[in-house]
């Protein structure tokens, strides 16, 4: 077996997930929406090695002892509205306190409501990409890998009314 076989072979046995996704506001609380041009914030929620990296593995096969470690890069997150939003980093958790300012590391903002959508929400898919680097045998590489989380937001309007002096 060579060095480049055992490390498929290893790889193969991961069992990396999609990541547990932060969003503001958060989808998974029932009645949960945010509105048109408000910020929204994306970040990887209780990452572990295992949805965000790293994750490292060693074994021998035949006789090559291989070393993988799989890494999160970045995420690519699919907003439901035809945006796609790329982050190099897990993003930063939501605070209240923080107001409705725009995020620092990922985020965004929808120009429509999701009312027309089916279910009356956009969809969302959070699209990892991992990439694994192996040693053994004298050799090393790199494999690329993916893992992807949905989910779904509310996105509604604020409309207003201006009522001028009766007077």
């Amino acid at each position: 077996m060579t060095p480049g076989q055992a490390a498929q072979r290893l790889i193969s046995s991961f069992r990396l997930q999609g990541i547990t996704v932060g969003f503001a506001p958060d989808p998974t609380v029932a009645g949960s929406k945010s509105y048109v041009g408000v910020p929204i914030w994306m970040w990887v929620e209780n990452p572990t090695p295992l949805s965000f990296g790293p994750y490292v593995q060693t074994t021998t096969l035949g006789a090559v002892t291989i070393t993988a470690t799989a890494q999160v890069t970045s995420i690519v997150w699919n907003m439901g509205d035809g945006t796609t939003v790329a982050c190099a980093n897990a993003g930063t958790p939501f605070v209240v306190a923080y107001g409705a300012v725009d995020s620092p590391t990922c985020g965004h903002r929808y120009a429509r409501t999701s009312a027309t959508q089916p279910g009356g929400t956009f969809p969302i898919s959070a699209t990892s990409q991992w990439q694994v680097s192996w040693e053994g045998g004298g050799e090393s590489g790199m494999i690329p890998l993916t893992t992807t989380a949905t989910s779904a937001v509310r996105i509604n309007e604020i409309q207003s009314v201006n009522v001028g002096d009766s007077r």
